[in-house]
């Protein structure tokens, strides 16, 4: 081994331990979301991207445990993604420092002392060269991997490892240039967190929040929280500045209220007029109300796009509504005339079962009645079913009327058994002249309440 190789290992080694001294412990470290307009706000914890919004936890004071924390959700379009990512990775290095990075840089930096050691014991110049590059790019990845932690050593560690590789490079013959030990060495270690926001400063950020929330309740709770801050800080705010700040939020605080008054009423009054117009399937009418809420919108500023939206999408609905009812009306009154004729034609019949119904439900009862009262029942009923047969129903009814064929069968079946029951003085025969009567007067009652709902003229629903 040459003596340069261990003049150089031992300089190496005489500087890694300084690498390992302590450091000093990092305070309580906040991220920060940077605005556009310059405007910073603080994030308690790292804040959540999704979709177009930015959610995070503001804290409204930082000098007791637990932090008093207040969910704030802006805009991700009005952020400065590239500084509010940059400061990001400063914050996760100055807490990766405070907490593992002193332990796992000891136990790094004892692992490559060894390895340089063990470097130095090598006998074979080819295998002591390639052990000493892969120490070097472990030694160069380290950096880059952890937060850029100590990466000051790090490059002075490199530059003596470095002339260690180069001299065992020209000891086994290689006396091209090798790039690997030249390329640019790792970044420098990223800026300190700033210090923590003063009470003016978390007021004034709390402020620039309310001016980015997108829906009248964050505003408002942004709001009352800067009012509350304020309160809580007398005696340590600049007088003047604090009082022209709570006059600035209570100006504001007055102006979304009356602007909420204002949605609330349009709101109500825009509902009632579109049921009522729709419900007079009045088109140009809800057109025109349609125009008139987007106008009153202009007026107001815009503030409530959310509750404007729904007020549009509401009369739309109503719209729609009012032409599906105004269709059916159409085509209720085109067809009416037939259900008309259908009832005329019927009405001989459907009265010949409704004077049997009385003797149908005796029957089901087991209870009677003489053969007396069934024989002209059962021949009425006998006529009427023949003119049920020949009458054609509207398609609409025509389900129905299948129903009453049956039960006029089974009403008549009904009889028929009943006085077979009768004359045999049968309780079987008896129990099925029941059962056939209770299914005609269920079918007649199932079809009258089926065709007359589907005569009725379309109501609202």
């Amino acid at each position: 081994m040459s003596r340069k190789w261990s003049a150089a290992t031992v300089l190496l080694l005489t500087v890694w331990p300084v690498v390992a001294t302590a450091q000093p412990a990092a305070g309580r470290i906040l991220f920060r979301v940077f605005l556009s307009d310059g405007r910073v706000l603080s994030s308690y914890g790292e804040w959540a991207r999704l979709d177009d919004r930015v959610i995070f936890s503001m804290p409204t004071q930082l000098s007791s445990d637990p932090v008093e924390l207040h969910l704030v959700s802006i805009p991700s379009q009005r952020v400065d993604w590239p500084r509010t990512e940059s400061y990001a990775e400063s914050v996760r290095a100055a807490a990766y420092a405070e907490t593992r990075g002193e332990a796992d840089f000891t136990a790094f930096s004892g692992e490559v002392a060894k390895t340089l050691h063990e470097v130095a014991q090598i006998a074979d110049p080819q295998l002591r060269l390639s052990t000493a590059e892969r120490a070097r790019q472990k030694l160069a990845d380290w950096p880059a991997q952890h937060y850029g932690y100590r990466v000051a050593e790090v490059r002075d560690a490199l530059a003596v490892l470095d002339e260690v590789i180069s001299q065992l490079r020209v000891s086994v013959g290689i006396n091209r240039f090798d790039i690997s030990l030249s390329s640019p060495l790792p970044a420098a270690a990223p800026p300190p967190p700033l210090p923590p926001p003063t009470d003016a400063e978390l007021v004034e950020q709390f402020a620039a929040a309310a001016s980015l929330a997108e829906t009248p309740a964050e505003r408002l709770g942004l709001l009352q929280t800067v009012l509350r801050l304020i309160d809580r800080a007398v005696g340590m705010l600049p007088g003047d500045w604090a009082e022209r700040m709570r006059a600035a939020v209570n100006g504001d605080l007055d102006r979304e209220r009356k602007i909420e008054r204002a949605y609330d009423e349009l709101r109500k009054t825009t509902l009632e007029t579109a049921v009522r117009l729709a419900s007079r399937g009045s088109m140009s009418d809800l057109e025109r109300l349609r125009d008139k809420v987007k106008a009153e919108d202009r007026r107001l500023g815009g503030q409530r796009p959310g509750d404007v939206a729904a007020l549009l999408a509401t009369i739309d609905l109503e719209a729609a509504v009012a032409v599906r009812m105004r269709e059916a009306q159409r085509r209720w009154q085109k067809r009416a005339p037939e259900f008309r004729r259908y009832r005329r034609a019927m009405d001989g019949s459907l009265k010949a079962f409704n004077d049997a119904v009385i003797a149908l439900d005796q029957v089901k009862a087991m209870r009677g009645p003489t053969p007396a009262v069934m024989t002209p029942l059962s021949k009425r009923l006998a006529r009427s079913a023949r003119t049920v047969a020949r009458v054609k129903a509207p398609e609409e009814l025509a389900q129905g009327h299948a129903l009453l064929q049956s039960a006029w069968e089974l009403a008549d079946s009904a009889f028929r058994l009943r006085m077979t029951a009768v004359s045999q003085n049968s309780v079987d025969v008896a129990q099925r002249a029941s059962s056939a009567a209770a299914g005609a007067l269920m079918l007649y009652q199932r079809a009258r309440s089926d065709q007359q709902a589907a005569m009725e003229p379309p109501a609202r629903k």
